[in-house]
């Protein structure tokens, strides 16, 4: 490490990764690094819905970068349409967005290109650190730490941004003695991704090219949109499943397994998860849906060490909170706190160590006192809405509460 950087290392490259990489203010003291535990090629992606509340956060952070996510993404005033998903086979409602406001949807790699091309000067996607995972953060003196990874190798630091995922190791070094692992939350999602045109032939053009939700049916529910500029059709099928099942990353699902979840079903779904089984560009992806159930603090000072993103506050994908929550959080720690700071002139060309690792901390406290409240409040909304979308519920009002609040989240950012 050059002695003359204070260096920060950002641990995971996904989209909060490389959110915090791309958006933050250069200063001629700091340099970022970034470390995957992921090795290349990454394993296949799916896609993102995109609430109002997320392009805001995007375009007051980053705003060159926001108006091309909003202009890459497919976007729709009408939220999503409700198909009654068992014999019925009728469409309940087309649900709409609240005035002036749209819902968008994107693929993961559509997403992380976009990131990648918005990285700043002197730091490249291809200078991230793969195969790089994180076992030990040590601290070695005053302002310095080391990084221990997995495969026996080291690496210096100063101070440490974590956004390495719902299963973040970093969370367990800030939050020490109360850090509890996510909890599983009784449903399971199979999904993947299928060419649109085998969608359009076999469930009807519209399925192709607009969002879904079949609901209507205890139990499970369906939710289906296009991505990567309507190639592919993302298909995500949400299930109960009170007992949690421990699954090899390499176990092949069954088409029994499957469709023994999902009974009850009418046509259309069940050509869906035939598809999602057979047709899959990646393969078919079981997952347990987990979240963290009570969140506790970001911020480390020991360690000079945040949170971000799933790390810092996971929650279940039913209202499409968690990357927006992240985005949200970015916003707050970089927007409100960090940036003001590097571009007032507070911390001098000249700053040494010490004074800006406690810069970090204070910014990163503030960051912790705003974003907690409204982070628990989401987590708790979300794990709501996956019983209620399974409860064969299909009144409106009742299922579009939760996201209402999510979507007015980010009004106040400036």
């Amino acid at each position: 490490m050059a002695s003359d950087k204070f260096r920060i290392a950002i641990i995971g490259s996904g989209p909060i990764g490389k959110l915090l990489a791309c958006s933050a203010e250069p200063h001629p003291r700091i340099e970022l690094t970034q470390y995957e535990a992921d090795t290349l090629p990454l394993r296949p992606s799916f896609g993102y819905g995109i609430g109002p509340q997320t392009f805001r956060a995007a375009k007051v952070l980053n705003p060159e970068f926001g108006q091309r996510f909003y202009e890459e993404s497919f976007k729709d005033i009408i939220w999503m349409r409700w198909w009654h998903s068992g014999e019925e086979d009728r469409l309940i409602a087309n649900v709409d967005m609240p005035e002036g406001k749209v819902f968008g949807r994107l693929g993961r790699e559509e997403l992380m290109h976009l990131l990648d091309d918005s990285l700043p000067g002197g730091m490249s996607k291809d200078e991230i650190q793969y195969g790089k995972r994180l076992v030990d953060v040590r601290k070695t003196g005053p302002q310095q730490l080391e990084l221990v990874f997995e495969d026996g190798s080291t690496d210096k630091a100063n101070a440490v941004w974590a956004a390495d995922g719902v299963n973040s190791f970093c969370r367990k070094l800030v939050q020490g003695e109360v850090y509890r692992p996510p909890s599983y939350t009784g449903m399971l999602a199979y999904r993947g991704k299928v060419d649109a045109g085998r969608v359009t032939e076999l469930v009807g053009e519209a399925f192709s090219k607009e969002t879904y939700c079949f609901i209507g049916v205890k139990g499970w529910h369906v939710l289906i949109f296009p991505i990567e500029h309507g190639k592919f059709v993302n298909i995500a099928a949400f299930c109960v499943e009170p007992e949690e099942k421990r699954f090899r990353r390499d176990e092949k699902v069954t088409l029994e397994q499957l469709l023994s979840y999902y009974p009850g079903r009418g046509s259309k779904i069940d050509t869906l998860l035939k598809l999602v089984h057979s047709d899959t560009h990646g393969g078919c992806q079981r997952l347990n849906i987990t979240h963290i159930q009570k969140l506790e603090t970001l911020v480390n000072p020991e360690l000079c060490m945040t949170l971000f993103g799933d790390a810092a506050n996971a929650m279940t994908p039913h209202m499409a909170g968690s990357m927006s929550c992240g985005f949200i959080g970015c916003t707050t720690f970089l927007h409100e706190e960090w940036n003001p700071l590097i571009r007032s002139g507070s911390l001098p060309e000249d700053a040494p160590n010490e004074q800006i690792a406690d810069a970090l901390v204070q910014a990163s406290q503030a960051y912790e006192e705003k974003h907690l409240p409204l982070a628990q409040k989401l987590v708790n909304m979300s794990a709501e809405q996956g019983p209620m979308w399974s409860g064969g519920i299909t009144d409106v009002k009742t299922l579009k509460e939760r996201p209402l609040f999510l979507w007015s989240s980010a009004d106040d950012k400036n």
